[in-house]
């Protein structure tokens, strides 16, 4: 896994970055909200420059994408975990909002801006507030908020959570129902492989959300 990579910028096209490292070129797809903020750095700014990374790997191409800061990188993760939605959509939604507005967008369920965006539509929108809503952490929180150590909690059912969001379930009505599962069966889970675990939250979760 390619975290970040420390470099020079060579260049700044639309939608890409190269950045030098150690006598290697590296070609980085970047949204166009990091483009721009990279491209009002001058002089010493632009050298030993850290960009955080995703790699995508498919069975025909590698990609590595670019970031400005974690909270773009981890939006870019968060919205690939919305059914239809890939890296490159993923980064043209981020190339049209910023992750702040973003996060304000989909916490207050405004389907209209988020339609607003290239690329979402109305549906896509209503998706994304579904699986998403106080999911995304704004930059400038200071410290773990209640929601976002909750997050951390329910990391390992993550699989578990997306499926449920996928099959129309409100995601934070599903995390709460999970989290309670988790707390309230202990000692019966204890017991259980990590698959008879999945199996068993994955059941009395969808007879508790009715």
């Amino acid at each position: 896994m390619i975290h970040a990579i420390i470099g020079d910028i060579i260049s700044i096209t639309e939608g890409v970055v190269v950045l030098r490292c150690n006598g290697i070129e590296y070609s980085l797809n970047v949204s166009a909200q990091s483009a721009s903020r990279l491209s009002q750095l001058s002089g010493d700014d632009r050298s030993d420059l850290r960009l955080l990374t995703t790699l995508i790997h498919r069975e025909d191409s590698m990609t590595l994408f670019g970031f400005f800061d974690e909270a773009e990188r981890e939006a870019f993760k968060q919205l690939q975990t919305v059914s239809g939605i890939g890296s490159k959509q993923a980064l043209r939604i981020l190339s049209g909002i910023s992750v702040k507005h973003l996060a304000q967008a989909l916490d207050s369920g405004n389907v209209k801006l988020l339609s607003s965006i290239p690329g979402v539509g109305p549906k896509t929108g209503q998706k994304m507030i579904l699986a998403l809503r106080n999911v995304l952490v704004l930059e400038e929180e200071q410290g773990p908020s209640p929601s976002s150590s909750k997050r951390a909690a329910l990391r390992e059912w993550n699989d578990i959570l997306n499926a449920l969001v996928d099959m129309g379930y409100e995601r934070r009505r599903v995390e709460d129902v999970v989290e309670k599962l988790v707390t309230d069966k202990q000692e019966k889970l204890a017991g259980l492989s990590h698959h008879e675990t999945e199996e068993f939250i994955f059941r009395s979760a969808i007879i508790a959300l009715g």
